[in-house]
This record gives C-alpha cells, sequence and structure tokens, in this order.
C-alpha cells in the first residue's frame, strides 16, 4: 500500500517540484543581501504549507470506503480537482507571453529580495497554501496517499516521500548557493530570468497533463 500510494502521487509531486515560481522565489532570496536568514525562513514556510494541506486531506471523510477501494465521492472530487487545473491550464495557456514582450516579475514575487524573514517565511506558505495551482496539485497529491493507505504510519510515510520529492528543487539552489555565493548569484540571475519568462506556459503544460490524469481517475472510480 506504501509503495502505491507513493507512486500514485508522484505525478503530483512532480507538478509542484517543476513549477517556476517557488524556483525564482527562493533563487531572488538567494540573491538578496538577507539570504543566510531569508532563505532557510522561507523554506520553513514552505513546508508548512505542504505540511497543512496534507493535514486538512487526510481530515476529510470519504475519500475511501471503509474496505479501502475508493467511493463515487472520491471520483467526484478528482473530477472536480482535474477541471479545476485544465480550467488553470487554459488561463496560463492564454495569458502567456510573446517573444517580443517584456516579461515583469510577478506581484508575488516582487520585493522578495527586500523581505525580512517574518515576510519570507509568509511567502514560502503562500506559495503552497494560497497559490492555487500549487495548492490544487498538493491537494490531488494528499488525496492520492490517502486513497492508498490504510494506516496513519503509512500515510505518513509516503506524505514525508511526497513533500521532499515536491521540494527537491527548491531546495537545490541551496547548493550551489553554499558552495560559491558569488558565482551562484550569476548563474541565479540567468535562471531568475529564463523561470519568469516561461512560467506560463511551464505551468500550462504541467496543468494540462495532470488535469487530465485526474479527470481520467474520477471517472474510473465512479464508473461513468
Amino acid at each position: 500500500m506504501l509503495v502505491e500510494a507513493i507512486k500514485q502521487s508522484l505525478p503530483f509531486a512532480f507538478g509542484i517540484a517543476l513549477s517556476p515560481l517557488p524556483i525564482a522565489a527562493i533563487i531572488m532570496i538567494l540573491m538578496s543581501a538577507r539570504a543566510s536568514t531569508n532563505a532557510p525562513a522561507f523554506l520553513l514556510g514552505w513546508f508548512l504549507g505542504l505540511l497543512l494541506v496534507g493535514v486538512i486531506v487526510f481530515m476529510i471523510p470519504a475519500s475511501q470506503t471503509e474496505g479501502g477501494k475508493p467511493t463515487d465521492m472520491a471520483g467526484l472530487i478528482r473530477i472536480a480537482l482535474g477541471i479545476l487545473l485544465l480550467y488553470f491550464a487554459l488561463i496560463q495557456w492564454r495569458s502567456r507571453p510573446s517573444p517580443e514582450d517584456v516579461v515583469e516579475v510577478p506581484k508575488l514575487l516582487s520585493g522578495l529580495d527586500t523581505l525580512g524573514a517574518g515576510k519570507s517565511l509568509l511567502a514560502g506558505f503562500m506559495l503552497v497554501a494560497i497559490h492555487p495551482k500549487n495548492l490544487l496539485l498538493c491537494m490531488a497529491g494528499a488525496a492520492a496517499i490517502d486513497l492508498n493507505t490504510s494506516t496513519l504510519v503509512s500515510q505518513l510515510g509516503a506524505y514525508k516521500i511526497f513533500v521532499l520529492i515536491a521540494s527537491s528543487t527548491v531546495i537545490f539552489p541551496m547548493i550551489p548557493y553554499l558552495l560559491a555565493r558569488k558565482r551562484a548569484k550569476i548563474i541565479f540571475e540567468s535562471w531568475k530570468d529564463w523561470l519568469v519568462r516561461n512560467n506560463k506556459v511551464a505551468m500550462a503544460m504541467i496543468l494540462l497533463v495532470l488535469g487530465i490524469v485526474l479527470v481520467y481517475r474520477g471517472i474510473e472510480f465512479t464508473g461513468v
């Protein structure tokens, strides 16, 4: 059951990990003068956001039957989440910039390089618990784990793996920063520009694939 729970939640963990905005956010913080305090605060907020969403999903009843089989409600929840992801995919695609457009830093990221530790923590939390696309992906991953586990131990074990994979790309920039700060900041600048410019296209593709996966699984559960 644990292996199956991890397997079913992997697409959504990768979806969060490949989301450009959180990666751009940690890069902007690492380029700031207060990186040594703000980056750990941001990561703490990020982990707290993932934890909160997971706990809420695990507390929602009717995600599975007593025997561990999916209920119609489980299917309907997945169909609803899948449709929301497809809707956001369409919005992202239609609002993508053209090659000649000047792309501005999203409002959610503006000013990150001047924030204190408290607001950096809040920014990390908001990029999971408030940001609609990452929130939906986290809910879908937690729901997949909830459906495929029967004990609290296996549930927590699978969710730890989910959180680590979802956070891998946010943690990764810390490595070059710790090894070579000055050189890393030059690299981070080009990474940030690419992530900001390609954010909408990348998210559209990710949400399209995962939306289709969720709707398909929901239909399987309900037998529609």
